[in-house]
This record gives structure tokens, C-alpha cells and sequence, in this order.
């Protein structure tokens, strides 16, 4: 039941988004609270549980993902929107990394008040997903986005054991941490673009 409602919640995320995109006010609160969603998955899950797990190394490899994207742009004059994209495709690789991460939290034996937190989540998610991805690189890539993300979410959802391994890995960590860097770049332009 858990996997079913996470899964509602991701889904309704976009229509939640589109009743805001005829109201200005609506649509500006909105893509704030994307944002918001966005560092709050960022600084509250990614960051303390690639520290956790990798120690002061994933502080490293964050720092090194925070700079990627500028160097991108300075050392091989990337187009804007080329990096842009390179920068969405990771993001999707670690909400996919996540997503198993989530299928962990949904069992049972994780308890009810972690199930009931991952559930919400979901939809502020959903809603990033398709304002992040859509308007970036198209439908069918936010479609295929959020497949992904169910399809790993239910493969720890009814898979289990390999999955729980796999997101106590330490390498897992680090590369969480990479992304996560990456993904303080995301939150930074669409800042800007909230402010413009």
C-alpha cells in the first residue's frame, strides 16, 4: 500500500503544478516551494546521509560537484543549454539513486512515520520533476524521468535485500554527494530565475 501512495504522490505532483500556472501568485509560491523541495531533499537527505556514510571525503566529491558546472562553462565554453542538460541528466540519475533509497523507507519494517514522510515528500517531487525537466529537455524526458524513479523505488519496494546493500554502499554515498553538489547548482539558477 505504501509503494501505491508514494507512487500517487509523485504523479499528482505536475497536476498539482498546473493549477498553479494560471495564477501568478500561485505559480510564483509554487516554484518556490520546488526550490524548497529541492534543497530540503538536498541539505535534510543527501548531503547528511552521504556524510554519514563516506565521512569528510563526500564533503569533498560535494564540493568538487558544486564546481563542475561552472568549469563546464569557463574551461570548455559549453553552450549554456549543453550544460544545462548535462546538469538535468545527473539530478535524474540521483533522484533514481534516491527513489531506491525511498523503496527502502516505504517497507513495513521501516516504520509507519517514515512511510508517511516519504509519501508526502513525493508530491513536491513530482511537482520538481516536471518543472525542472519539462521546460529542460522536453515531455517525453519527464515522462521517462519519472518512470525511473517508480520503477526503482518498486524494485527495493518488493526486491529488498540487494537494495538495502546497495544504499548502505559507501561508493553510492560519495557519488550521492557529487550530484548533490551539481544539484546546489540547479537550486541556484532557478533562484535566479524565480528573482528575474
Amino acid at each position: 500500500m505504501n509503494f501505491v501512495l508514494s507512487t500517487a504522490a509523485l504523479i499528482a505532483g505536475p497536476f498539482v503544478y498546473a493549477l498553479g500556472l494560471h495564477n501568478r501568485i500561485a505559480h510564483k509560491v509554487l516554484d518556490a516551494l520546488i526550490v524548497l523541495a529541492i534543497a530540503w531533499i538536498v541539505g535534510v537527505h543527501i548531503i547528511p546521509e552521504a556524510f554519514e556514510a563516506a565521512g569528510y571525503l563526500s564533503l569533498v566529491l560535494l564540493l568538487f560537484g558544486m564546481a563542475l558546472p561552472f568549469l563546464l562553462h569557463r574551461i570548455f565554453h559549453l553552450a549554456s543549454s549543453t550544460a544545462h542538460v548535462a546538469l538535468l541528466a545527473l539530478a535524474a540519475v540521483a533522484l533514481v539513486l534516491h527513489a531506491v533509497i525511498d523503496g527502502i523507507a516505504l517497507l513495513p519494517a521501516s516504520g509507519d512515520g517514515l512511510a508517511v514522510a516519504v509519501i508526502l515528500h513525493r508530491i513536491p517531487v513530482g511537482m520538481a520533476i516536471w518543472w525542472t525537466f519539462r521546460p529542460g529537455i522536453g515531455d517525453v524526458a519527464a515522462i521517462v524521468a519519472f518512470v525511473l524513479i517508480i520503477a526503482a523505488t518498486a524494485a527495493t519496494y518488493f526486491l529488498g535485500g540487494p537494495f538495502i546493500e546497495l544504499a548502505e554502499s559507501r561508493l553510492l554515498a560519495l557519488f550521492q554527494a557529487f550530484v548533490a553538489g551539481s544539484l546546489v547548482n540547479l537550486i541556484i539558477m532557478k533562484l535566479r530565475e524565480l528573482n528575474e
